[in-house]
């Protein structure tokens, strides 16, 4: 009977815990969250220990108290992993979860003894250091009265939603904030709005009225998120009351690139759980995007984070090209060590018209080798061109000549580069559609395919987000902080909050580009642009020159010579984007001697004779091949096609097969 009680009383407890858990009234603060982990650990081995030995009663007791435990466990690791800040803290989370699903079974086995819930103390503490890193206890008296001075009480919130906006005849009649949680930046609560009546769209459509009605001070944040696990009609709304984005962030360096996602990380979230991420690569693809900010939000450094991170990949190779509207002021980071850089329009036209046609090379060759989509390599590196204040090329009125047509580049580009490892980022000051050449059918292609990848929306003076990204969020209500930005329907899963970008210090600027192996593109995709690539350094050095000259006849008082696009020797070659430019986008038919001569018998070479010794041997497959001779996936394929189409000696039997066929010896 006593045991029995005792039991029950245990039981009672734990339930009572873990509601309070659930309702955020326990007096838990973050820093005694593994502390609780490995209590809730205990107390399951504990009872499932007991469970085996106790009465009938008891033991259904023991057990359901000790599944409630686990229960709780896995949810609140679940949920934790997704408000981590970084890849340290899901690691050791992860780390942790591991841990405990070895420890429990294993000490239910055994029995609990003092050993064992030292050895799992010691290996909790030890996965928890970083933890208590980021979540430290405020050092001195001051900083307590700090921060409750300015942090108001929990049940103010709710109160104020209730008074000010879900009350009758008011914007959200109907919604009430509950369940407060308390992080390390503030307060999260769940929103739950009238069904039918309210969405998302609408809450995101009047945040001002928001914060007005929760009389927010100008230092504190507000973020609203879709809920992860509930209904349609219940949002996370956060106030953040003390941000741990309010002092610059050090950019990470190299370490901001993630090869297992395909994502750099562009800064913390404004409430410190989780970063923004850009999305670079996905499965057979490289993306693009947008970014729009106006004079010093950070838009180019955050530019420059994006450049540098995929440029410094071994991972997924990837060169980068970079174009100015303004001449080169943007980013001289950028404009030094770029693979290929452009500085007026006539070069931005030609940049991109390159791009177009290293873009239609990699159609035929993936046409012609079966292949689908694009997987980064390095001798078939991914191409990424940026164009900072692209609103300058693209207008009619600066750019009467060009701009139309670099528009329709540009649109191609974005539209159909991305599965052949050829993409565009455009940044621009410009808050509306002229960023993009001003509404038509081309500037809407250019900037609906721009943010299928990416889209960033930072601080700027005028409010047409909404025109150009689709969403109701005002850039003039951001916080006057550098890199303080949205990010616009990110990947599945991902967080749609504001965060701030990473600084990249002078320091970093300095070193980091002088480490990087900046690449090129390979022999094939270099001769298809043609001349203008293969002589960039001494063209970027004219038009260096050129510059040199202006700015000395402006400080004389002589007229400046015009910005004209170097000239490029006839004897170097055919180019094809001159030819664009010339002649129209598609390229003009060029004389080719050689197609009138008589042409030369094909020679075998020791490569055909070896995939074809493979293919008489029995190795009918590319991949059988592949494994036979050693050469590369893309190898095979071209010999395949050359034995074939050439020289007669094997045919395609379909479903990826490959025969011989008779020879003349």
């Amino acid at each position: 009977m006593e045991t029995t009680t005792v039991t029950q009383t245990a039981a009672a407890h734990t339930r009572r815990l873990l509601r309070e858990a659930a309702t955020g009234s326990m007096p838990l603060t973050p820093q005694a969250a593994p502390y609780g982990a490995l209590g809730v650990l205990v107390v399951a081995a504990t009872a499932t220990r007991a469970a085996m030995s106790a009465s009938a009663a008891d033991a259904q007791i023991l057990a359901g108290t000790a599944a409630t435990c686990i229960v709780v466990a896995v949810v609140a690791a679940t949920v934790a992993g997704r408000r981590l800040a970084d890849r340290r803290s899901r690691v050791r989370a992860r780390a942790f979860i591991a841990v405990a699903a070895l420890w429990l079974p294993t000490v239910t086995a055994t029995g609990v003894s003092v050993d064992a819930v030292t050895i799992l103390t010691a290996l909790g503490m030890a996965l928890s250091l970083h933890w208590w890193r980021q979540r430290r206890i405020p050092d001195t008296v001051a900083e307590v009265e700090v921060l409750s001075a300015t942090e108001p009480a929990q049940d103010v919130y709710p109160q104020r939603w209730a008074d000010n906006l879900g009350g009758p005849g008011c914007e959200l009649v109907g919604s009430r904030l509950e369940g407060c949680e308390e992080i390390r930046a503030g307060l999260r609560y769940v929103l739950r709005l009238a069904p039918g009546r309210h969405t998302y769209t609408t809450v995101m459509g009047v945040l001002e009225k928001v914060r007005s009605g929760l009389e927010l001070l100008p230092d504190h944040d507000l973020i609203v998120e879709r809920h992860p696990l509930l209904a349609a009609s219940c949002l996370h709304l956060t106030v953040v009351t003390r941000s741990p984005i309010r002092n610059s962030i050090t950019h990470p360096g190299r370490a901001a690139f993630n090869p297992a996602a395909g994502t750099v990380d562009l800064g913390p979230f404004v409430d410190g759980e989780g970063v923004a991420a850009w999305k670079a690569y996905t499965k057979n693809r490289l993306w693009g995007g947008y970014l729009q900010g106006g004079t010093g939000s950070g838009k180019s450094r955050m530019v420059e984070g994006v450049a540098l991170s995929l440029a410094d990949s071994g991972t997924h190779p990837t060169v980068v090209w970079y174009a100015d509207g303004q001449g080169g002021a943007s980013s001289p980071l950028l404009m030094k060590h770029a693979d290929h850089v452009a500085r007026t329009h006539r070069q931005i036209f030609d940049m991109l018209a390159g791009m177009l046609l290293v873009m239609e090379l990699r159609q035929d060759e993936n046409a012609l080798d079966e292949l689908e989509g694009f997987t980064p390599a390095a001798d078939r590196p991914g191409l990424l061109g940026i164009l900072d204040e692209c609103q300058k090329p693209l207008s009619e009125i600066e750019n009467p000549e060009l701009a139309k047509r670099t528009q329709y580049l540009a649109a191609t580009i974005a539209r159909e580069g991305g599965k052949v490892g050829v993409a565009l980022i455009l940044a621009s000051q410009q808050s509306t559609l002229d960023a993009f050449g001003g509404a038509g059918n081309n500037a809407e292609a250019l900037r609906s395919n721009l943010l299928m990848g990416n889209g960033v929306i930072l601080r700027s003076k005028d409010n047409n987000a909404k025109q150009v990204f689709g969403v109701d969020v005002n850039p003039r209500n951001f916080p006057p902080i550098a890199g303080y930005a949205y990010l616009v329907d990110p990947q599945e899963g991902a967080r749609s909050a504001p965060f701030r970008g990473y600084y990249v210090t002078d320091d970093l600027r300095a070193r980091w580009p002088q480490a990087i192996a900046w690449r090129s593109l390979d022999a094939g995709a270099a001769n298809a642009y043609g001349r203008n690539y293969l002589r960039r350094r001494e063209l970027a050095e004219e038009a260096k020159e050129a510059i040199r000259r202006r700015v000395q006849a402006r400080r004389a008082g002589q007229p400046a010579p015009p910005a004209e696009h170097p000239r490029v020797p006839a004897t170097v070659g055919f180019d094809g984007a001159a030819a664009i430019r010339e002649f129209g986008i598609a390229t003009f038919p060029v004389w080719d001697p050689s197609k009138y001569a008589p042409a030369a018998k094909r020679v075998m070479h020791d490569g055909h004779r070896k995939v074809l010794g493979a293919v008489d041997a029995g190795h009918r497959s590319p991949k059988a091949i592949q494994m036979a001779t050693g050469y590369s996936e893309r190898h095979v394929h071209n010999l395949l096609g050359e034995l074939a189409d050439e020289f007669g000696a094997i045919r395609h039997a379909g479903h990826g097969h490959y025969e011989p066929l008779a020879r003349v010896a």
